[in-house]
């Protein structure tokens, strides 16, 4: 399957990006500074492509309303991290929820954009 267009190879991506991200979260969820360093280089990427101000904005609500959400179910017991740095959960936390909110929601628009040609 050829991908010729600009909105499906900016899918392809996409996927990619979250991929890697789920992927590096699983193998070095143990190792805090690495996985935080390398999602920080991952959110970099994509400010590479993605730029605008509601990617940054949707990134930002992400890093801060997603881990409100963990501290407060980790403090009624509901789960826990395996290796928690700070309130109960690891410091790369607040980066993943970022990038995971900012590329679903790149994601939900692509497909609008390719279900509108």
């Amino acid at each position: 399957m050829k991908f010729t267009s600009k909105i499906e190879k900016e899918l392809i991506l996409e996927f990619i990006l979250f991929s890697i991200g789920i992927v590096a979260i699983s193998f070095f969820y143990n190792y805090n500074l690495l996985l935080t360093l390398f999602l920080i280089l991952t959110w970099v990427v994509g400010l590479i492509f993605w730029h605008k101000k509601h990617d940054i904005f949707f990134y930002i609500i992400g890093a801060i309303i997603g881990p409100i959400g963990e501290i407060i179910a980790i403090y009624f017991g509901a789960w826990q991290y395996t290796n928690p740095t700070i309130f109960g959960i690891p410091i790369w936390l607040p980066f993943a929820w970022g990038l995971i909110v900012m590329l679903i929601k790149r994601i939900a628009e692509t497909f609008v954009r390719i279900e509108m040609k």
